[in-house]
């Protein structure tokens, strides 16, 4: 439709949202004259609050993050990032957060973030959550997380967990179950996330427990992967100081049980039942989860 030859599509089977977030990777397949972007409080009548990237020119290497509102499809230009969007060839992971009047955009292409805020000047309304593309762009998306929220939106530059945390994971596992872990942390660093892994980050010489401890205090979650040997002694003791200092408030450290292979529930480990857990052989999932961690 219109001038850009835009078009989008939402998800009609979750409920409208009035505040909350939507990410997911993008994948542009052609380099020039394109855009692509999310979308949120949407409704099928073509009104819509957009956040996208595009380029200035045909011939730009470089994109624009941009804010659009959608009227009955007539756009009107909400705010522009001054600063140019060197998107990388592969998926970039885009965010959008909405939040009464408030909305913040955020790009992050391979070690680069980019971030865009702005108030829309409309009266918030509820609407549908999903994907929008322009000038006939290809576009692949995947990893999709959509959420309610009734939590105001904060800057990426003001969130104290993210910039003082060296790891975004601490991986907990057994030593039977050190090559799928292995698995894990590889498919975690393909999507930009950090970890720590005792096989890489413990050398010949280094205290064990002063490395572990250094790991559990610099990590933002501890994923305890979930084997039937879950009980050990050292699996124990980490996730244990760690749920014990989560509960009394003295540490941001959040402890998430992930299921290895086939292991059912029954197996996660008395301290942990009352958390939500993640299978990591259902891809969904996982990648979902993945997903989450990279907005949080």
């Amino acid at each position: 439709m219109g001038p850009y030859a835009a078009s989008y599509a939402v998800d009609l089977a979750a409920r409208p949202m009035l505040n909350g977030s939507v990410s997911a990777d993008i994948h542009l397949t052609e380099r020039r004259s394109t855009g692509a972007g999310l979308v949120c409080r949407a409704d099928l009548a073509w009104t819509f609050v957009a956040f996208y990237t595009a380029p200035q020119e045909a011939a730009d290497e470089t994109t624009v993050a941009r804010f659009g509102v959608f009227r009955e499809g007539l756009l009107l230009p909400l705010a522009q990032l001054q600063e140019p969007v060197q998107l990388s060839r592969g998926y970039n992971h885009f965010t959008l957060e909405f939040f009464a009047g408030r909305m913040r955009g955020e790009i992050r292409a391979e070690d680069r973030t980019y971030e865009l805020t702005a108030v829309c000047p409309h009266v918030p309304f509820p609407g549908h959550a999903g994907l929008v593309k322009f000038y006939g762009a290809g576009v692949l998306a995947k990893s999709w997380s959509i959420e309610q929220t009734r939590m105001p939106i904060v800057s990426a530059a003001s969130r104290p967990a993210r910039e003082k945390s060296k790891w975004d994971v601490f991986l907990c596992h057994t030593s039977d179950t050190k090559e799928e872990v292995k698995g894990l942390a590889k498919a975690l660093a393909a999507r930009g996330l950090t970890y720590w892994l005792d096989s890489e980050q413990i050398k010949p010489g280094d205290s064990v427990p002063g490395k572990i401890n250094e790991g559990l205090g610099d990590s933002r979650y501890l994923l305890a992967c979930i084997s039937e040997s879950s009980q050990g002694e050292w699996v124990t003791a980490e996730y244990g100081g760690v749920l014990s200092r989560e509960l009394s408030g003295e540490s941001s450290t959040r402890i998430i049980p992930v299921l290895l292979a086939d292991v059912e529930p029954k197996h996660i480990p008395i301290l942990l039942r009352g958390k939500r857990y993640v299978s990591s052989a259902n891809k969904t999932e996982f990648d979902e989860f993945i997903s989450f961690l990279l907005s949080h």
